[in-house]
């Protein structure tokens, strides 16, 4: 169990690791699926690799508007 699921306590450090890990989580699916020769023959496929890839960033930016450490 993590320090937040413990305490209930967010420090700024904590926008900071959500956002490097959501980066890495985004960097991973697309290179690990990204040029699979699947998705380039399934339409509707490539459409949910791309809601993933999409929702990722999304995350990615929402988070980065609550972090306040570089303002």
């Amino acid at each position: 169990m993590s320090d937040i699921e413990t305490d209930g306590v967010i420090n700024p450090g904590h926008y900071f690791e959500l956002l490097d890990r959501t980066h890495i989580a985004s960097s991973y699916v697309q290179m690990a699926l990204g040029e699979h020769p699947v998705l380039a023959k399934h339409s509707e496929l490539m459409a949910l690799y791309e809601s993933v890839v999409d929702g990722l960033e999304e995350l990615y930016q929402a988070v980065g508007q609550h972090d306040t450490t570089w303002k």
